[in-house]
């Protein structure tokens, strides 16, 4: 009897719960000469409410109980703002926002570096977040590249894509790392089990300092925290071809589809990548440090209601590399010919990687329930003798 009445407080009562009090959110969402814009998103931070403009610009969201919510109005093309309503006595309540395109405001950050959806202004923390827009224009392709742009960031490999990284000189070249990875809150928890890859990515979060009350061990150094696209039950996606020197070749793409309106989201991104090396081995006059990548991520997300929220993630990185290690004797024979070295023994590096999470998400008036299940898996090996001499 005692396990049935536990049972009901703790997953049949939030379902019984009216909202009693409700109300109804309106608005518009127009450009700075008033007219209307359509299909862009409204959330209410730390919910799982959302909703989209019609052709008019006009939105509505019912069943809203009282409190305090952040609004948050995005839309392609025009810089995000957010705003802070309180809905108390009001049966309805109407807003109006106005956004400037992209080009003339700059777009306002919304980070989860607390654990809850906030305004980067508002956050207490040495902070960088870099956003989608700029991740394209930097072409940032891999953790390694955050180097060039994040202040007090370092992150280098010696040539098998297994990144050491530090913050503020805090590092460890060990498995046991000074720096925490999270990608979509699963933290990477070695030099081996992460995905190096920047595929769809949302946002990219990079906290400065000891980091170890919210996210552990780790953390001694900060955090780089990964968020990839998973917002907006529509169906949006994504293609890009570059081609560069020393035969660089990368495709990636991505599709996101709501399979049910507002209950069931499924996406799919991926990118390959290949180059034929920046070095020569003078052994056999060939390329020494040719490789090929694929990265994939998958996801499916069901909102059952405005209050539970189960999200399914799966992630692989399959790498060949021929020449991991470009190594050299001497310093004098690295800088007399910096690009070229002998090696009698090559070595294939086989790296397959798969991480997966399911995330059960309770968002509730007063509080947030989160329970996260992550597996992780590395197999990673070379088909001949290497020499690392």
């Amino acid at each position: 009897m005692r396990k049935i009445f536990l049972f009901f407080w703790l997953f049949v009562l939030p379902f019984l719960a009216t909202t009693q009090n409700s109300f109804r959110l309106t608005g518009k969402v127009v450009k700075l000469d008033s007219s209307a814009i359509e299909g862009a998103t409204i959330s209410l931070l730390n919910t799982h409410v959302r909703a989209s403009t019609d052709s008019q610009g006009n939105f509505s969201i019912i069943n809203l109980p009282t409190g305090t919510y952040i609004v948050q109005v995005s839309c392609i093309g025009f810089a995000g703002i957010s705003r802070v309503i309180t809905i108390e006595n009001q049966v309805e309540k109407v807003l109006v926002f106005k956004l400037t395109e992209t080009s003339g405001q700059l777009e306002e950050v919304i980070v989860t570096a607390q654990k809850a959806e906030e305004l980067l202004q508002k956050v207490p923390v040495s902070l960088t977040a870099i956003l989608n827009k700029q991740i394209q224009e930097y072409r940032l392709w891999t953790m390694r590249d955050l180097t060039g742009i994040v202040p007090n960031l370092f992150s280098s490999n010696s040539g098998d894509d297994r990144n050491v990284s530090s913050i503020r000189g805090i590092t460890s070249t060990s498995y046991d790392p000074a720096v925490a990875v999270y990608i979509d809150g699963v933290n990477q928890f070695s030099l081996d089990t992460y995905i190096s890859q920047l595929v769809d990515i949302d946002r990219v979060e990079v906290l400065r300092g000891p980091q170890g009350t919210l996210y552990g061990r780790n953390a001694l150094g900060g955090v780089i925290n990964i968020i990839t696209r998973q917002q907006g039950y529509r169906t949006q996606g994504f293609t890009e071809i570059t081609a560069g020197n020393y035969g660089q070749k990368r495709y990636s793409g991505g599709l996101s589809n709501a399979i049910l309106k507002d209950k069931v989201l499924f996406g799919v991104s991926g990118v390959f990548n290949k180059r034929t090396g920046f070095y020569k081995n003078e052994f056999n006059d060939l390329p020494f440090d040719n490789r090929h990548s694929y990265t994939g991520n998958y996801f499916i997300k069901y909102s059952f209601n405005r209050k539970w929220n189960l999200h399914l993630n799966i992630k692989h990185l399959n790498t060949r590399n021929n020449g991991a290690f470009p190594l050299v004797i001497g310093v004098s024979e690295a800088f007399t010919k910096p690009y070229s070295l002998s090696q009698n023994a090559v070595a294939k590096m086989i790296d397959n990687t798969f991480n997966a999470s399911f995330i059960v998400n309770y968002k509730a008036a007063k509080f947030n329930f989160k329970s996260q299940t992550a597996y992780q898996s590395n197999y990673r090996y070379y088909d001949k003798p290497l020499d690392g001499d």
